[in-house]
């Protein structure tokens, strides 16, 4: 491996590296302000200025080379960081009492880092008003500019919401020729502009530009002026939200001075490893009654008595092993529908390696099938994004019914297809193909509906012009039509696929050195799931594709590796629900931040930021979940414990997770829960999980399907997850029926109003909002609304508008 020496410490690298991420994994610190880890740099603070080689660069975007000799505390470079950080402090308001950012601001701690203590710089100050957005308040007074809230909308929320806008402020000309380059150039950039909100659609929650500023010019609005940071215990858990399993931190006070009554005051996260969405960051404001419920025996009679016990998908991994071994001695049946669909996919697909967010960023052809990827799992997106904003050669193809125009705009290098819904199955014959491939004539169909094409084309054609009484001959560029004959395939059409995608997808697929699909949660739910397992399954051994499976629910793959489940009947009478419903509820209430219940359940459990115990994420990794709030009511282990499982606690089960499921024998208080310097991912561990594929299934031929219109689809929106997000007061986005701008105007309605939508004698009704990045006319349904089983057979239906008030 090549080598470089820092400050004459001699460090192997990472072709491509730059100086500065190398420092960061090797724990050598280099200041910067404005760089974010894993985003474009942008240079505007200057401070990882070092010498290499005797040559002054910025490390931020200087890639190593070989046998460099790199320093970064010479007398000089240390004089201008010092006099860049005097300029930062030029006007800066002396309000730290008070500062939201006060006590982990970067300002403050650069400053002291560096030894200001004299001021020598001085120039007018200007009036800026501030401004605000979704959930974030600016405040220009205290901006320094260093553009990370852009960098990180743009690399890796993948938006443009936000820019350097010009402004005429006062500037610093009369230091230009007494002070250092680097320092002017950084105080005068500064003076030239002021961060402002350019987006073309509405923000909502989010709020990873405010995680992401080094001072307090960025704040959460409801966070403004109620503690103080050195005030607030940051403790370090697990996303609760989606399968994604993001870190997070719960940042909490006391309320009384006994110190019993906490309170979350907001969600920190590590912005330059693991960004996070509005769900994760403002989706705190759920938890349990505090004493939980009494009746325990009740509890109790209900499980002897139960027929069937219907658990949520969001039920932690110690949970989900008390209930598999009740399953075992009382002999109930076990329900988790959509998991269930998962756990007999991932089955048959069987896979040998499981892929992990690093499989996307170092992929160059990104392939997504049957998911609505902003929706499903936010942190699939950020990835995607930022390999198509960081890797020039990487590129996506994004097949859905639903045209996305969020999806659109994260690059140029990106293929859309809209196919018809139901037609998944369809369109995995299209990339078989791409590849040549027909295992077992599956194919057939598609092939029988062969034929051949026109394709007129225009081209340039030059031709010589003899000039008379001249030795030499002219040139003219002549356009001519040519008409060429091509094989194609009438199935591939009537889905939606033209010629034009088709080749495209075709020479995408065969220049791809790395490529990676993502499979969607719709497929899970789909009548040919088992068939496109099992296409899956043959793809990845023939092929250097990576299948990337994304769950259905926070715990699917946890749930799926450790539960027994049969097919629901949807029938709610003798079935207990475990933080699902059922005759008899076991789950939480819900409560607050007023502490009032927002469910009605007939025994309290937890909630999730109220208890000790993992999940299994996407990436088959288990994490660490740890309480935020108090409860001092019974959960599950106590129930367990009248039917003679010994554990304590749920955490007494975490070591005891079956290792025949790639689970290893480590208890909970050895779990980790942090990145390195360097980005490295210290969290929980990763399983091996052992998967053998269902035996005797054979692939069957891909059936051509009558394609059919629809105008509702089921899914939730951005930052709306389950029930627990439902019922957050914080998140901006609710749930309910979302349309487009011009269908929502077409209806004459308003955001807001309520609308009932039917299919023959079955309904359901929420108020429509509008979906700013939805073209088609439709409606967008959240599940939870879906009461009486409208979307049972199909996500994709053609329902009736009947009044709205």
């Amino acid at each position: 491996m090549p080598e470089i020496t820092i400050d004459n410490i001699k460090l192997q690298y990472q072709e491509g590296e730059s100086i500065l991420e190398i420092a960061r994994k090797n724990n050598i610190y280099i200041p910067a302000i404005c760089y974010l880890t894993g985003c474009s740099p942008t240079v505007a603070c200057k401070m990882c200025m070092a010498e290499v080689d005797g040559k002054r660069v910025y490390t931020c975007n200087t890639k190593a080379k070989n046998g460099s000799i790199v320093l970064t505390q010479t007398p000089e470079i240390l004089a201008e960081r010092k006099a860049i950080m005097q300029t930062y402090n030029v006007n800066h308001p002396l309000e730290c009492g008070v500062c939201d950012k006060s006590g982990e601001c970067e300002l403050q701690d650069m400053t002291l880092r560096t030894q200001v203590d004299i001021q020598p710089f001085s120039v007018q100050d200007n009036d800026k008003i501030g401004s605000a957005w979704a959930q974030t308040q600016y405040d220009p007074n205290l901006c320094i500019m260093c553009e990370r809230c852009v960098t990180t909308c743009k690399d890796n929320i993948g938006e443009t919401n936000l820019k350097a806008i010009k402004t005429e402020l006062s500037a610093p000309d009369s230091f230009k020729d007494s002070m250092p380059k680097d320092p002017y150039t950084v105080w005068s950039r500064k003076q030239k502009a002021l961060i402002g909100f350019i987006g073309e659609n509405p923000c909502f929650d989010c709020g990873e530009c405010i995680s992401v500023c080094p001072v307090g010019a960025l704040g959460y609005k409801d966070f403004s002026y109620k503690a103080n940071a050195w005030e607030l215990q940051k403790i370090s858990s697990t996303c609760q939200h989606c399968a994604a399993g993001c870190y997070l931190n719960y940042e909490i006070r006391h309320q009384d001075i006994e110190g019993e009554k906490q309170k979350i005051y907001r969600i920190s996260n590590n912005f330059n490893h693991n960004p996070i969405c509005g769900a994760g960051r403002f989706g705190f404001d759920i938890s349990s009654s505090i004493q939980g419920s009494k009746n325990i025996a009740q509890a109790i009679k209900a499980l002897q008595e139960a027929k069937a016990v219907r658990i949520g998908g969001d039920i932690t991994n110690e949970e989900a092993y008390i209930i598999e071994g009740l399953r075992q001695k009382l002999g109930f049946k076990l329900y988790c529908e959509e998991t269930r669909n998962f756990q007999i996919f991932s089955n048959i697909l069987a896979q040998k390696n499981i892929c992990s967010l690093l499989d996307i960023k170092t992929s160059d052809l990104i392939i997504t099938l049957g998911s609505s990827i902003k929706t499903e799992n936010p942190l699939l997106r950020y990835a995607i994004n930022n390999a198509l904003k960081l890797n020039k050669n990487t590129s996506l193809i994004y097949a859905h019914p639903i045209k996305d125009n969020l999806i659109e705009r994260l690059g140029r290098n990106i293929l859309s297809i809209q196919y018809m819904p139901q037609c998944d199955e369809i369109m995995l014959g299209a990339i078989l193909l791409a590849y040549d491939l027909n295992p077992q004539n599956t194919l057939s169909q598609i092939q029988a509906s062969k034929k051949i094409i026109f394709k007129t084309q225009t081209k340039e054609v030059k031709k010589t012009i003899p000039q008379e009484g001249e030795e030499t001959s002219g040139e003219i560029i002549e356009k001519i039509e040519e008409t060429t004959q091509l094989p194609y395939y009438e199935l591939l059409e009537q889905i939606g696929v033209d010629y034009e995608k088709w080749d495209n997808l075709k020479k995408m697929l065969q220049a791809s050195l790395s490529p990676i699909l993502l499979v969607g949660q719709d497929i899970y739910q789909h009548k040919q799931a088992k068939n496109i397992a099992c296409l899956l399954a043959y793809l990845q051994e023939q092929t250097n594709l990576k299948i990337m499976l994304i769950p259905p629910h926070t715990n699917s793959v946890g749930i799926s590796l450790i539960c027994t489940l049969q097919e629901d009947t949807r029938e709610n009478e003798g079935v207990v629900g475990i933080r699902a419903n059922g005759s008899y509820c076991i789950d939480s209430d819900k409560t607050n931040a007023q502490r009032l219940p927002k469910q009605k359940v007939d025994f309290i459990l937890p909630a999730h930021n109220q208890l000790e115990a993992t999940f299994t994420n996407f990436e088959y990794k288990l994490l660490p979940l740890k309480p935020a709030l108090p409860y001092q009511g019974y959960d599950l282990s106590d129930i367990a414990q009248s039917f003679g499982f010994e554990g304590e606690s749920l955490i007494d089960y975490t070591h005891l997770l079956p290792e025949n499921k790639g689970y290893l024998n480590i208890s909970y208080e050895y779990l980790q829960n942090s990145y390195t310097s360097g980005g490295e991912d210290k969290r929980g561990y990763r399983l091996t999980p052992l998967l053998n594929s269902l035996p005797g299934l054979e692939i069957n031929p891909i059936e051509a399907l009558t394609p059919k219109t629809f105008n509702a689809y089921l899914k939730y929106p951005q930052t709306q997850f389950s029930s627990t997000t439902a019922a957050s007061e914080n998140l901006q986005t609710k749930i309910g029926i979302y349309t487009s701008k011009t269908n929502l105007e077409t209806l004459n309605l308003h955001e807001g109003d309520e609308i009932l939508l039917q299919k023959d004698n079955l309904y359901l009704n929420g108020k429509i909002y509008i979906d700013y990045d939805l073209q088609q006319d439709i409606f967008v349904v959240s599940p939870c609304l879906d009461k009486n089983g409208i979307f049972k057979h199909n996500i994709f239906e053609n329902l009736v508008m009947k009044e709205h008030r």
